[in-house]
């Protein structure tokens, strides 16, 4: 009777730790791929400005897109959230030289599996910028 349970808690050993290796490494690329992209955007927004918060809230969307479908990332792009806020700013119109802004994109944590509790919460980057790009330029 001993050796059955030793086989039984071998084999969910066996199971179980395979599983949890591929549930850490998917979290891990995906960590690493919303630093790359947000990465892209922050570089994006910082040379090129904006006229007003929605142009830019569109034209990174539009960036984060095109980075995910180039790359082919596996990063679920419905379940991303970017925001970006100015922290300081010249003009309150025109997003352009020297004005600091922050960008934070969010996702939920990704899962391999259901069998390995994950956190509620979501997996979030934060990044701070300036803006390279003159008024005249815009």
């Amino acid at each position: 009777m001993g050796q059955l349970i030793a086989v039984i808690l071998n084999v969910m050993v066996l199971l179980l730790v395979p599983l949890g290796i591929l549930q850490i490494h998917t979290v891990i690329q995906a960590k690493n791929e919303l630093l790359e992209v947000s990465a892209a955007a922050v570089k994006y927004v910082s040379n090129h400005g904006g006229v007003d918060e929605v142009t830019v809230q569109q034209e990174v969307r539009e960036l984060i897109s095109r980075e995910l479908v180039e790359k082919q990332m596996s990063l679920p792009e419905p379940d991303l959230d970017v925001s970006i806020t100015r922290t300081r700013w010249a003009d309150p119109a025109l997003w352009s030289h020297e004005d600091e802004f922050v960008l934070r994109m969010e996702i939920p944590y990704p899962r391999f599996t259901e069998l390995i509790p994950m956190p509620a919460e979501k997996m979030q980057v934060t990044r701070q910028g300036t803006i390279n790009t003159m008024d005249y330029d815009l």
